[in-house]
């Protein structure tokens, strides 16, 4: 299910909550987004083996530890259990999670779509997706506020969804797949992203979002330098101060947030290492 990845998500679904005025049953929408999340991740390990294995990664799937039978079965749970919780919520939240899911789940990895593999509509999901649960966490209240607070998030999202198809470029090579770091090159990847950073710090600014705009504010000169030095370690730093900057100042204003990080940061970091001898997550730059 890959929980670590949850997080950038709850994070945006908690920013929309912070830029919402309504009450919301909000530990439900995050449990339920939860649910999808891992039936998306799932989803794509499904769909990408070929590329798991050559890019040497999320094994579980590719190298037959978890049949592809069994993986199915989980995805289709969590769909179901996300999208009914989600429903029981309002008809609202059940259509922005069901339009979530088919986007990330199905549209973004099985064929006749397969955005995955689009240098452009690759990065436009994980926008989408962040837009998306910025709006579940914002639900019932979209007002015009909203759909302006949004912006700088989903220019965010787009920053570092550029950065995230540069590690991956030999693989993906391998694979056939036709990425943004592949079809434009690694300096162009690195200056697009620099530049959708600053809009981000921008376009917080205009909205009058202190949640979004300092660490956007702060990650841009770490953008700048990786494009005017795009090597991994400094492509890495970017990605990973770019998210926890922001998971952080939304912990600030969410403690239990906070607290939910860092003891997840933990427990994952006892149980790969006592399951499969890995250090994950970390902050090693390689």
């Amino acid at each position: 299910m890959r929980p670590t990845l949850f997080f950038p998500l709850w994070t945006a679904l908690l920013a929309g909550r912070y830029n919402s005025p309504s009450y919301q049953p909000i530990g439900l929408v995050t449990l339920f987004l939860g649910m999808l999340l891992g039936a998306s991740y799932v989803f794509n390990q499904i769909a990408d083996i070929a590329g798991d294995r050559s890019n040497n990664k999320l094994f579980l799937i590719a190298d037959n530890f978890i049949s592809v039978k069994s993986a199915l079965l989980l995805a289709g749970l969590l769909s179901l259990l996300g999208l009914m919780g989600m429903f029981l919520l309002g008809i609202s939240f059940g259509i922005v999670g069901l339009v979530f899911l088919a986007i990330t789940g199905y549209i973004y990895n099985f064929r006749p779509f397969q955005w995955k593999d689009h240098p452009y509509l690759g990065p436009l999901v994980t926008v989408l997706a962040g837009a998306m649960a910025f709006v579940l966490g914002a639900l019932p209240d979209l007002n015009n506020l909203i759909w302006r607070s949004v912006l700088p998030y989903m220019l965010a999202f787009g920053a570092v969804a550029l950065l995230t198809t540069i590690p991956d470029m030999t693989g993906d090579a391998q694979t056939g797949k036709r990425t943004f770091a592949l079809s434009f090159g690694v300096g162009r990847t690195t200056a697009a992203a620099a530049a959708l950073c600053a809009a981000a710090a921008s376009a917080a600014h205009s909205s009058a979002d202190p949640l979004i705009f300092w660490p956007a504010l702060l990650s841009t000169p770490i953008f700048i330098f990786a494009a005017f030095k795009p090597v991994n370690k400094y492509i890495v730093l970017s990605i990973k101060f770019a998210i926890f900057s922001l998971s952080s100042a939304v912990g600030l204003v969410f403690p239990w947030y906070l607290v939910l990080m860092t003891v997840y940061y933990f427990f994952a970091r006892w149980y790969y290492k006592r399951r499969f001898n890995l250090n994950y997550p970390s902050f090693d730059l390689r």
